[in-house]
């Protein structure tokens, strides 16, 4: 059974990333960043984001426009209290669970720097 290119392109991609020595690759950012969120340490948690990293409506986020979001995101829905992932070659998607909405899905892309691949993009927390 032939795999799609793609699949075979990420797999090698993620296996390449894995390889680097001294480079935390996206899923280990992702995790480390919602275990920050499940803890509820925001400062932490902003810390995963790359310089100039955009939020749900394009701007730049600052550690207080995160605070805010994060604190009206468990304000609506309650905090976040576990999650899983999935990685594709461009981005990582996290389910999420919030007590009040069940689980749901965020996106988080990556971009690699010199100093690992903090994340670059989030659609939610």
């Amino acid at each position: 059974m032939k795999r799609p290119a793609w699949r075979l392109l990420s797999g090698c991609l993620l296996a390449a990333l894995a390889a680097c020595a001294g480079a935390a690759t996206p899923p280990s950012y992702s995790t480390g960043y919602y275990r920050a969120i499940v803890v509820r340490n925001y400062r932490r948690a902003f810390g995963y984001l790359a310089p100039g990293a955009t939020g749900p409506d394009g701007s730049k986020l600052t550690l207080r426009s995160f605070l805010q979001l994060a604190h009206m995101l468990d304000g609506i829905g309650r905090p976040v209290t576990q999650f899983s992932i999935g990685v594709a070659p461009s981005e990582v998607v996290m389910t999420l669970y919030r007590a009040k909405y069940g689980p749901y899905h965020t996106h988080l892309r990556m971009a690699l720097t010199g100093h690992g691949w903090p994340i670059d993009f989030i659609d939610r927390i």
